[in-house]
Parts: C-alpha cells; sequence; structure tokens
C-alpha cells in the first residue's frame, strides 16, 4: 500500500496525463468505451493501464515532464485527453461504416422501421447495423485486436510523451482517407443483401405481369426478408475475412494518426 501511495504522489502529474489520454481513448472508443458494460470495469481499466504504465515503462523516466504550475498541469490533462479522443475516434468511425451498411440492408429488405438501442451512443440503430457492430466485436477480440490497440497505447507514448506533442498537417489527410475508406466499406457489406432484395423485387414485379391477382404485399415482404437473412448469414464467412483485413487498416491508420502528432 504505501509503495503505491509512494508512486502516486511522486509521479502524480504523469499519472494524471496518462491517465487523461487512456480515459479520452476508452471513452470515445467502441471497442473499450460501451455504455452496457459496468462503469466500474472501464474505470477501473483506465486506472490499471495508468498504473502498469507509470510503473513498469522506462520512458518517462528518460523524458522526464517540468511542470511549473497547475494550470499549465490541467492545459496539458485537457491536450491529452482530446489525443486520446482522436485516436478512439478511428475505431468509432469504422464502427459507424457498419452501422452505415446495416442502415441500407434494413431499407431495402423491410427492416427501414425497425431499430434496436445502441447503448453506446444511447440512440436508435438499425437492427442490422446492431448485429454488425457485434460481429465486428467478436472478431476484434477473437483476433486479440484489443492487445495491439494497448501496444499502440505504449507506442504513442514513446512518439508522443505526455506533454510533448507536435501536430503534422498530414494528419487531416490521413482522417479524411479513413472517412472515404469506411463510407465504400460500409457500401460493399450492404451490396450483396441489396442485390439479393433488388433481384427479389424484379422477380415479383414479373409475377406480378403474369397473375394479377396475386397480393404481393402479403407474400413479397416476408420472402425479401427471407431472402436478405439468408444472404447476410450465407455472407458471414466472407466478411470474417473482410473484417480482418480492416482490423488490420484500422491499427495501421491509428499508427499514421500517432505519428503525424509525434515530435518531430
Amino acid at each position: 500500500m504505501n509503495s503505491v501511495l509512494e508512486l502516486i504522489f511522486a509521479n502524480f502529474d504523469i499519472m494524471l496525463l496518462v491517465l487523461a489520454r487512456i480515459s479520452g481513448i476508452v471513452f470515445v472508443s467502441v471497442i473499450f468505451g460501451r455504455r452496457n458494460v459496468p462503469a466500474v470495469f472501464y474505470i477501473g481499466l483506465i486506472v490499471s493501464l495508468t498504473f502498469i504504465l507509470v510503473a513498469y515503462y522506462p520512458l518517462f523516466e528518460r523524458n522526464p515532464l517540468q511542470i511549473n504550475s497547475y494550470i499549465r498541469l490541467g492545459f496539458l490533462a485537457i491536450r491529452e485527453l482530446a489525443i486520446g479522443a482522436v485516436i478512439g475516434y478511428i475505431s468509432l468511425l469504422m464502427f459507424s461504416a457498419l452501422l452505415l451498411a446495416g442502415q441500407l440492408i434494413d431499407t431495402h429488405i423491410g427492416f427501414g422501421v425497425v431499430n434496436v438501442l445502441d447503448p453506446h451512443h444511447n440512440i436508435q440503430i438499425p437492427l442490422i447495423g446492431n448485429f454488425y457492430n457485434v460481429l465486428a466485436l467478436v472478431l476484434f477480440f477473437a483476433m486479440n485486436g484489443h492487445h495491439s490497440l494497448i501496444r499502440l497505447l505504449v507506442y504513442s507514448y514513446e512518439v508522443m510523451p505526455p506533454g510533448k506533442v507536435s501536430i503534422d498537417s498530414n494528419i487531416s489527410i490521413v482522417i479524411l482517407g479513413m472517412f472515404i475508406e469506411y463510407f465504400v466499406l460500409g457500401v460493399k457489406l450492404a451490396v450483396p443483401v441489396i442485390a439479393s432484395a433488388f433481384l427479389a423485387e424484379v422477380v415479383f414485379g414479373i409475377l406480378i405481369r403474369v397473375m394479377p391477382q396475386m397480393n404481393i404485399f402479403i407474400i413479397g415482404l416476408p420472402f425479401k426478408i427471407l431472402l436478405g437473412l439468408a444472404m447476410l448469414f450465407f455472407m458471414i464467412p466472407v466478411y470474417v475475412n473482410l473484417f480482418e483485413g480492416v482490423f488490420d487498416n484500422m491499427l495501421k491508420a491509428i499508427r499514421s494518426v500517432i505519428q503525424g502528432m509525434g515530435i518531430q
């Protein structure tokens, strides 16, 4: 207990800045900061990572930080919080692409009016988008992506120690490229199911011409839903391989953003 208190008092300024950056990542990231997870869990995660980094990582000894006032310490803490939020935002972009894909699919197969509550954003999200979110989260942890994310957190302190950050103007280009990439990803995920729904529309259009007495509304909507869901589950193996590449690109983008904010 005494050693813990000594660590806190001897490194209070460093611990506060490390805590701020990790908090920004956890609270913004969909991966670690799920709102349906008890608050004590991610608060414990933040505090644990802070203690581990400060106690066992020698970088802070090589890069001492001189802080002369609490005002400057508060300013640096806010900046560290913003840095963490930017890092976490990259992962948020990827999951936003999954919501886009779900919205497109729901609209075309008849689930457009069916939404579920997303506890992370506290908003209604598409049913299929929620399925994609859960699938991506399970795969991310199954592929040890959270280990890679924690390694990137450690790497961020090598490139930009607390209080020593220099923003590269090219960082906006990296983030813009991620916007475009994830928008395309959302459309790609939705295309197979949308194509099957379109083919169903064509088939039923022909049937109406051949059999005008058929009640297309009773038969057509359940068939489109069944066909869309069948195509969705048929594509799951493809999605698994696709997500592996998406996760790699996401981690590379986070590394690029960290390098863009590092000491020049």
